[in-house]
């Protein structure tokens, strides 16, 4: 289907990933086998486990943020943030590491993924740069 159309290989390659994923989530269902989808944590939920009963502070999380990002491990780093489910809103420090997490996650994926790319900037409030029409 593809053969002598190299016009339609790096659509079909940016694309493929996201099919798949769908085409998994169709036919796998809500429960699948590592308990994911049969109880609905919030992120207040996670944010409590994290501040309220494990004691971690907005200090050690952007401590280990920033070990994620140095370890190249950035969607890690951006659960992370995100499992804070707002307890550390108000902080400048938490307000750097996330924008640096997303950061490197648009720059990882700026040439491959332009989904992850445009969901990732809308994160952090970047605007994405406008595409020039081809002439």
């Amino acid at each position: 289907m593809l053969n002598g159309r190299p016009d339609v290989y790096l659509p079909y390659l940016i694309l493929r990933e996201h099919v798949i994923d769908g085409l998994y989530d169709q036919n796998v269902g809500y429960w699948q086998a590592d308990l994911q989808g049969l109880d609905h944590l919030t992120g207040a939920d996670n944010a409590e486990l994290l501040v309220d009963y494990l004691g971690v502070s907005e200090r050690q999380l952007v401590k280990a943020v920033e070990r994620l990002v140095a370890d190249g491990k950035y969607e890690l780093a951006a659960s992370l943030l995100e499992s804070s489910g707002g307890k550390f809103d108000h902080s400048p420090a938490v307000a750097n590491a996330r924008r640096l997490v997303y950061l490197k996650l648009m720059e990882k994926h700026q040439n491959t993924d332009p989904f992850k790319f445009i969901i990732y900037s809308g994160k952090i409030g970047e605007q994405t740069p406008q595409m020039a029409a081809a002439k």
